[in-house]
């Protein structure tokens, strides 16, 4: 099968929500190839890379985007599209260069080019992220998650993604039951039960990111501790867990602040992330209007994890 590939040339300020937007226009996937991500990675006290100066200094700062279209979409009036909603997204954040254009591929040619930006790392004290396809030698005390992306997000490397592990890390204990609101390829579920839980129940609205988060918990011999299926949380049966964990946009986080409390124990916890730093009052003023009792705020980059205590009276 044939896919239209679009490229987009543009900031690190606006990947994220280019990304949202191509995706919701009808992209079947999307790669973000971001300098930026990979020279922090390498600088990194705790990256298991290394790259000599002239490399790093190589890499620029631009953030290149690739979106893939099925053979429904006419390039053409793709094209259009996307410079119409850029013009949109202009008016917030500084988008570079933009649109560049577009070239035909084939599925083989996109869903494997990614691959030699993703290596082993650290995500948080103890646990190691490691490819599915690379080697490494697992060191005393270390937990290791493998992961095979394919076209979901949640490879890790994102600041919001390492945030929410830490505090997974910092929370777990063992049997304890977990909620993943917005799964993407289930890592985090994952690092929840090798962590110590008992089960954690995974779910997300994108079909692509229940089947891949699927084949990362069978990867990983979790299957058995962890249920996925798609949907939002309304979706989920009332039940009670000891720690939801969310790695979405504040919108959503505040959206299902109402109801949470049907999901999580008294005194439960809610681990969120995936928040800009400009909305962090704005989650923060949600929950603790609701009972919640705010228990810590994390910052990497721009983006914030913020840990809530669910109400001891439900």
């Amino acid at each position: 099968m044939e896919w239209t590939q679009v490229i987009i040339k543009t900031t690190e300020e606006a990947s994220d929500a280019i990304s949202e937007m191509l995706t919701s226009i009808g992209a079947g996937g999307v790669v973000i190839e971001d300098p930026n991500e990979i020279r922090r990675q390498i600088e990194s006290p705790d990256s298991l890379d290394y790259a000599d100066q002239e490399f790093i200094d190589s890499l620029g700062t631009e953030v290149t985007i690739k979106a893939y279209f099925n053979e429904e979409y006419r390039p053409e009036e793709l094209g259009s599209l996307i410079n119409e909603k850029l013009e949109f997204i202009s008016k917030f954040l500084d988008v570079g260069r933009g649109y560049i254009g577009f070239e035909m591929v084939n599925d083989e040619d996109w869903s494997t080019a990614w691959k030699k930006y993703y290596k082993p790392f650290h995500i948080s004290d103890s646990v190691v992220i490691k490819p599915s396809w690379e080697e490494y030698q697992k060191k005393p005390g270390e937990l290791i998650i493998e992961m095979d992306p394919g076209m979901a997000f949640g490879t890790g490397t994102h600041e919001t993604t390492r945030l929410c592990s830490q505090l997974l890390e910092k929370h777990i204990k063992r049997g304890d039951r977990v909620i993943d609101v917005g799964c993407g390829t289930g890592i985090l579920s994952i690092i929840a039960v090798k962590l110590g839980a008992a089960h954690a129940t995974a779910i997300d609205v994108d079909e692509v990111a229940v089947r891949v988060a699927d084949e990362n918990c069978t990867i990983n011999g979790v299957s058995d501790k962890v249920s996925i299926m798609k949907g939002v949380l309304a979706d989920l049966e009332p039940q009670r867990a000891d720690v939801a964990v969310a790695n979405i946009i504040a919108d959503v986080v505040i959206g299902f602040a109402d109801m949470v409390t049907k999901y999580l124990k008294r005194g439960g916890l809610l681990l969120t992330s995936g928040i800009i730093k400009e909305r962090k009052e704005d989650v923060v003023n949600t929950y603790t209007a609701l009972g919640f009792r705010l228990e810590s705020i994390d910052e990497m980059g721009e983006w914030v994890a913020i840990a809530f205590k669910c109400p001891d009276s439900l």
